[in-house]
């Protein structure tokens, strides 16, 4: 995750249910092609999305919204005043910018479902208004709420607004799912930690210098 820019990939997860495609979220915008890309080899192009759900508005969960001109968009209120009131350095303000102009912008809380079997979740910590999507029984879509396996299984947010408000979702999402779709990492298996990958990161500094945490 830490080769690729400031934060890595980040997470879209494609959702095809009753004849829609939903996204929840949709990556940094420098990831564009690889995501066309991913679409394409799952027959989509991007006029074909009809959904797209937002966590929250940091600019490498919301880059590509500008490619999906024939969906519909969901996030949190909360999320929205938040960034548009008292922006900080993640928030996407050009993505804000053009939900308010272009967007077919529609506000979700709490227990709204987006379609059958796909739930919208309240998950506060990382942002104040950040949402996830609970699918069937067992699989909680929750981006930076829990950003990777170390968050997971350790139970320590990296970065949060709320630290204890993160703690309390991390704990839920450990209770109300068995597969977990992070922020920026692949499909955890709560049954089944990876425990020697949950502590190690790799940064990389300007002079060679490596640093292992």
């Amino acid at each position: 995750m830490t080769e690729f820019g400031i934060v890595g990939y980040s997470t879209v997860v494609l959702i095809r249910v009753n004849n829609k495609n939903i996204l929840y979220d949709t990556g940094n915008k420098s990831t564009a092609l690889q995501l066309k890309d991913a679409l394409d080899k799952n027959g989509l192009v991007c006029d074909d999305i009809t959904d797209v759900v937002l966590s929250h508005l940091h600019f490498d969960h919301v880059g590509n919204v500008p490619l999906f001109k024939n969906a519909n968009f969901y996030l949190s209120k909360k999320e929205w005043l938040c960034a548009e009131s008292n922006p900080d350095e993640w928030d996407c303000l050009a993505t804000c910018e053009y939900l308010r102009r272009n967007g077919n912008l529609n506000f979700v809380k709490e227990g709204d479902m987006i379609e059958e079997g796909v739930l919208v979740i309240d998950l506060p910590g990382h942002t104040p208004g950040l949402i996830g999507l609970k699918c069937g029984e067992d699989t909680v879509l929750c981006s930076d709420a829990i950003k990777n396996r170390f968050e997971l299984w350790q139970d320590i947010p990296l970065m949060s607004v709320d630290v204890e408000k993160s703690k309390s979702t991390i704990e839920r999402i450990k209770s109300e799912g068995k597969y977990i779709y992070p922020g920026h990492d692949k499909m955890l298996d709560i049954d089944n930690p990876i425990c020697d990958e949950a502590i190690h990161f790799i940064i990389k500094y300007a002079n060679g210098m490596e640093q292992k945490i």
